[in-house]
This record gives structure tokens, sequence and C-alpha cells, in this order.
């Protein structure tokens, strides 16, 4: 694998408050500490740099948490450091996440003037009620405000992509109310989807209130229903699936999400941020910074790192992690570029234990793609157990 680094990841962990199905790396506080924080990225930024070796970024991210409570002058002086020690590549993707609302989302025009070039926010819903049951703070009109003003940035070009997420399968919610949030999301021009099923994930809010009976579980079989139909529900606005879960027009896929779907190396900073790095003697290094913000700040104003996660990859995880990410892609996954990065011997042996699947026909192999039938994405679980 080509060990320079094209892909970079900056978490910013702060939140105004965090919602009881969230299991992310965020933090809520009363006083966000912005300037310390930008000092402290720098300086986890210069330390990992030290040994690594950059070609011009193609991508950069900056998730969360929310990180337009950062402000534009933290986000631009960033970039500033990547763009002296790196470089850009032409028209690199420059993604900031945001939430709807004044406060959450910020500026956006001045975040495009300061250099991000794509948004991502976080709609999750267009109606009141299911708002409160994912317990958001904003509400369908603060929604469509942000939405609009994403909208006008896309028809001005200051942007050159922006995405909405939407949470489907809440309980109470309809396939109708499905299509109604998708058309009042698409409708603002927005050129790309990130649609997720409502998962009860352990130690959250949500959790605790389903296990108390509280909240109702959400329906898997009416999950797997909307998922079957979200494809045709965005057809018409001209986005195709091409993720399980991620939808796009032509041209507007999450170019940093591939990176990661398709095995490439990137550099991340930042509380709870997660790292994928060269290592000589095996195939890469996997690190994870503490999820404690004040214990990660505090050893980095010492110049220290604070992993709570180091571990060398080696082929046989590396295979498998890109079947993982692989298979969820509608292109399927690269098989050249698996034996490049693994082997012949890899994809030999891969396609032999794909002889079944394809035989049934839940895989399908094409032009040195092996991928998943749309009928068989409810039991993609199995499928790369079978696999792996």
């Amino acid at each position: 694998m080509n060990p320079a680094i094209r892909h970079v990841y900056v978490h910013f962990p702060y939140c105004l408050h965090r919602c009881g199905y969230c299991d992310f790396a965020t933090t809520v506080a009363r006083v966000i500490p912005r300037e310390r924080y930008l000092q402290h990225i720098l300086t986890e930024l210069e330390m990992r740099a030290e040994s690594q070796q950059f070609a011009p970024l193609e991508t950069v991210f900056f998730g969360g948490g929310t990180p337009s409570l950062w402000g534009p002058a933290a986000i631009a002086a960033v970039l500033d450091w990547l763009n002296r020690r790196a470089g850009f590549a032409e028209a690199p993707e420059i993604t900031l996440e945001a939430n709807p609302g004044a406060l959450e989302s910020g500026d956006l025009a001045a975040y495009a003037t300061a250099g991000i070039t794509r948004v991502s926010v976080g709609i999750q819903a267009l109606h009141d009620a299911r708002l409160r049951a994912l317990d958001r703070l904003h509400d369908a009109a603060a929604a469509r405000q942000t939405l609009a003003q994403l909208g006008d940035l896309l028809a001005t070009g200051r942007l050159r992509s922006a995405n909405a997420d939407l949470i489907f399968g809440v309980p109470g919610q309809t396939l109708l109310d499905l299509r109604t949030d998708v058309a009042g999301i698409l409708d603002y021009g927005l050129s790309h989807l990130s649609a997720y099923s409502l998962t009860v994930e352990s130690g959250t809010p949500l959790a605790a209130q389903v296990k108390r009976g509280l909240v109702a579980r959400p329906d898997d079989d009416l999950q797997a229903t909307m998922l079957d139909a979200l494809p045709g529900l965005l057809a018409p606005y001209g986005l195709a699936r091409y993720e399980v879960s991620n939808y796009a027009r032509p041209g507007h896929p999450s170019r940093h999400n591939l990176a990661y779907w398709t095995g490439r190396y990137y550099l991340a900073v930042g509380v709870g941020a997660h790292g994928f790095l060269p290592e000589p003697g095996a195939l890469g290094l996997r690190y994870g910074n503490s999820r404690k913000h004040e214990r990660w700040m505090a050893a980095l104003a010492e110049r220290q790192l604070c992993e709570d996660l180091r571990e060398s990859i080696d082929a046989d995880q590396h295979h498998d992690e890109r079947l993982l990410t692989g298979l969820r892609l509608t292109a399927g996954l690269d098989l050249t570029a698996l034996a490049r990065d693994l082997g012949d011997d890899r994809r030999e042996a891969l396609e032999l234990r794909a002889r079944p699947g394809l035989e049934r026909g839940d895989l399908w192999r094409n032009d040195g793609y092996l991928g998943v039938t749309p009928h068989a994405l409810g039991r993609l679980d199995s499928l790369i157990a079978e696999l792996a």
C-alpha cells in the first residue's frame, strides 16, 4: 500500500447537548475551550506528522461532536497548518459536520470562506414529535432554515456539496413519514443523503429507556422495509445508493468515507479520534485517542500523545476489514486492489469462498469486483462471515 497520507480526520468533541441515542466521543460543556483545543490539535498534528510521509491532501473531515461550534477561525488555522505541511490536491473535499439551528450551525458562509467545501448536517427528521423522540435540540423549522442556507450556498457555488443525515425506523414512524422527510430534505438541492436506522447502543440513555419499558424498541422488520424503500424514494432526486447507508448524485459521494471503506491510510487527531497509519513490519497501525477531553488536553500540554488503543494490523485483520467495508459498497470490493495490497493468494482464496454465494445469487462478480446483490443486503453480516 502507498504509505503517503492523503486523508486527515479532525475530531471536535463538544456539543451543546448529548442526544439519547448517541455513543460517539462527545462532551457537553458550558464553556467550550475553543482556543485551547485548537492549540492542542496543532500540537498533535505536529507530533504525528513527524514520522509520516504526506502527499497533497485529497480530503479533510472535521467531525464531532459539533465542529461548527468551533468557529471559522479555528477551522482556517487547522487548514493553514495542513496546507503548509502537506498541501492540497486539486479540488480537495473538506467537510464540516454541523447541526441545525443558529447556535449549532454557526455561519456556514463564513465556514465556506475559511475553506470548507462540503457540509454534513444532522437533520435526522423534519417532524417535531420525532425530533423530540430522538432527543434533538432543534425543531423542524430550524432544520428547514439550515437546509435553505445550504441550498443557497450550493446554488451560488460557495459549497461544492452538502449532506444531510436522516434517521429512520423511529417507533411510530411510517413509510409515508419517511417519504415526507426525504422530499423535505432533498427539495433544497442537496447532493448527498446518509440514512441510518435508529440503533439502540449499549450504555446510552436510549438503551436505559428501552430496558425500563419507557420507549419502544425499534421494529427490525419496519426498518428493513424502509431500507429497501429508500433507493426508490431518492431516485427522483438523482441520488443513487453507493454504500448501504449512503446515497449521492454522480460526482458527490463522500470521498473521505470512501477512503475509510477502501482501506486507505489516514491521520486522525483530537479527543476520541481513531487513525490508521503505515507501520514498518505490519500492514498498518491503528490508534485511538482517549475519549476523555481533559485527560487528552493535559497530555498534549506536555507534548504527550494520549491513546487508549494502539494495535498493529496484520494482513488477516486488514483482509477482514476490507470485506466488512468493501461489500457495503454498491460498486463492490475491488479484487484487483485487494490482490495488490495483500497478494494474489488472498484474492484467489476469497474467490473460492465466494462460489456458493455466487451460485445462490447473493453475490455478483464483474470486472474485478465482488459485490452483494440488492436482495441479499439484509443478510450482509452473514455473507461477510461466510467469506471471512
